[in-house]
């Protein structure tokens, strides 16, 4: 296919990675929004330039299997970044734990580190985001902070 005529199947089929995007949870304004969308865009750019024409193209690779083609190798990349982020995390505590100094006590440490297991693994996500200093939006960072206050005198009147 030539460059002009793959760019513009690349553009008639924009709706679809919208839609692969959606069924992942994945929406406009999401930090990884741009990212997923070029991925899926390149993606979809390569397997298409192997054909020698649109019409070959179209009729080996209908709609609906396009749609699947997509959306399991997005699944497959929010497995793969999930493992990472998980690593990730406990190499932010094993920090924490080497930073002792930051902490009054090696008790506030370990209640710290307690009250961080107990947590579900999005929400562990969450204190990794806020304590690092990701970019998070005022709103997110104020209900993240609220949300774990909560948390966090419920988890002291258990123990």
């Amino acid at each position: 296919m030539k460059q002009q005529e793959l760019e513009q199947l690349v553009q008639d089929y924009q709706g679809l990675f919208y839609k692969v995007l959606r069924r992942c949870s994945i929406f406009p304004g999401q930090t990884d929004f741009e990212d997923y969308f070029q991925e899926l865009r390149i993606l979809f750019f390569l397997r298409a330039e192997k054909y020698e024409s649109r019409g070959y193209f179209e009729a080996e690779n209908n709609i609906s299997y396009l749609f699947r083609y997509l959306l399991w190798y997005l699944i497959d990349e929010k497995r793969k970044e999930q493992k990472a982020g998980i690593k990730v995390q406990d190499e932010f505590l094993l920090e924490i734990q080497i930073e002792e100094a930051d902490y009054d006590t090696l008790a506030e440490l370990a209640e710290f580190e307690t009250f961080y297991h107990q947590l579900k693994a999005k929400d562990q996500q969450k204190v990794v985001a806020l304590l690092t200093d990701e970019k998070l939006s005022r709103q997110s960072r104020s209900r993240y902070r609220k949300y774990f206050r909560e948390n966090f005198k419920l988890f002291f009147k258990k123990v």
